[in-house]
């Protein structure tokens, strides 16, 4: 049996923990909109905003779902088609992006990088952040563009929240793949 090069687990790996965190932060800006929204409501306040925002974030997952059951069945086109009408059909930056960021994750894993990494830089131009830029640059340094590579790795260290509870941890470890990629140029 033919082992997997280290370097494809550690993208497989980052992979997963780049939809892992876009989906927890999805449930934990959820979570926050409800707080507030019970507060809102708790203080003789309209709640129609926390009705609105649930609808909406069902509305992400359905069509992040839908778009993963295609690719994973074998029709990443199709996929990929379910998340161009949900970014036409939104105004919203913060939607828009997430469903970038989805297609993006689809194309990558279906090796098509110069798609994605084109993706995933629009998913990071609406939503800066480490997660988006570490994408960015896992594409990159996947298609040989240590440059680019380089340059958004160094932008999610910037990015990374210092109140999340693993902020040393990914910058350590943002650190670390930069160090692999100065160290082979």
């Amino acid at each position: 049996m033919r082992k997997l090069p280290k370097k494809y687990i550690i993208f497989a790996g980052i992979a997963l923990v780049v939809v892992g965190a876009s989906g927890a932060i999805a449930f934990y800006l959820s979570q926050q909109q409800a707080m507030v929204s019970n507060n809102n409501s708790s203080a003789g306040q309209n709640n129609n905003s926390s009705n609105s925002d649930t609808s909406t974030n069902a509305a992400i997952e359905s069509k992040t779902n839908e778009a993963d059951k295609l690719a994973y069945e074998g029709d990443v086109d199709a996929g990929v088609k379910v998340l161009d009408q949900a970014i036409n059909n939104t105004t919203v930056s913060s939607e828009k992006a997430t469903y970038y960021s989805q297609k993006a994750t689809l194309l990558y894993n279906d090796k098509k990088l110069d798609i994605a990494i084109a993706e995933a830089i629009k998913a990071f131009e609406l939503e800066k952040n480490s997660s988006n830029a570490a994408f960015v640059g896992q594409i990159a340094l996947e298609k040989g563009d240590k440059a680019t590579a380089l340059k958004y790795y160094k932008l999610a260290i910037e990015l990374i929240d210092k109140e999340s509870p693993f902020w040393d941890e990914d910058t350590e470890y943002y650190q670390s793949i930069i160090q692999d990629i100065e160290g082979s140029m």
